[in-house]
């Protein structure tokens, strides 16, 4: 956080880096349940993993974990998802809706929607979902979902809905290089995390309303 003091005046609080904690992520989500539990990591193999672990040991319905780096980030067909540290949003959110499993791949529609929503209330930007799974900004992809699910009989024990949003990547890999982008090369400045995070709860309340 850049502070700047002036004698005989006091202080100033000039602007606040893009930090991801705990803390950070408890003060700025403003939900009545949709990430109001957090767990966050500084480093983890996949934060879709973390949620697995948390569901089994009962953490609640809407319960969020984020990671600042990921080793095994996960995409669709078991690709790799690259998951740098400080740059990206990697996070995932458990949810145990009573529905049929027949209707959960739904979901995976309903967070394309929030993230969407949550990009564009935080940054502006105007997304486009690239169906079933991704996000694009300008045809390059900024973002992937992916669901997990874990039954029981005919009935869903819990999901995990994994987002990985490039959000202040300035440099890909090359393989990815023309078909990536972020949302830092596309507005020209780097994007408060946090607010993104909290723009996607936000929007993940409302359009999980509409779909129940």
């Amino acid at each position: 956080y850049e502070i700047e003091a002036v004698r005989n005046k006091g202080y100033i609080l000039k602007g606040s880096a893009d930090v991801l904690s705990k803390e950070e992520l408890e003060s700025t989500i403003h939900t009545k349940w949709a990430g109001t539990q957090v767990a966050f990591f500084e480093e983890t193999d996949s934060t879709n993993n973390e949620i697995r672990r948390l569901a089994e040991q009962g953490a609640p319905h809407g319960t969020l974990a984020v990671a600042e780096r990921q080793l095994g980030g996960k995409g669709r067909r078991g690709r790799v998802w690259t998951s740098p540290a400080g740059v990206g949003i990697w996070m995932s959110m458990l949810l145990r809706p009573q529905i049929d499993p027949m209707a959960a791949s739904m979901l995976t529609l309903v967070m394309a929607l929030s993230t969407r929503r949550g990009i564009e209330k935080a940054t502006g930007l105007k997304s486009e979902i690239k169906w079933p799974n991704d996000l694009v900004l300008n045809k390059k992809k900024i973002c992937g979902i992916l669901t997990e699910m874990s039954t029981e009989e005919d009935a869903i024990r819990y999901l995990v809905v994994g987002i990985g949003i490039n959000a202040n990547t300035t440099d890909f890999p090359e393989e990815i290089r023309a078909t990536a982008t972020s949302l830092a090369l596309e507005l020209g400045h780097p994007v408060c995390r946090a607010a993104v995070i909290n723009g996607v709860m936000c929007a993940f309340e409302e359009y999980y309303g509409r779909y129940r």
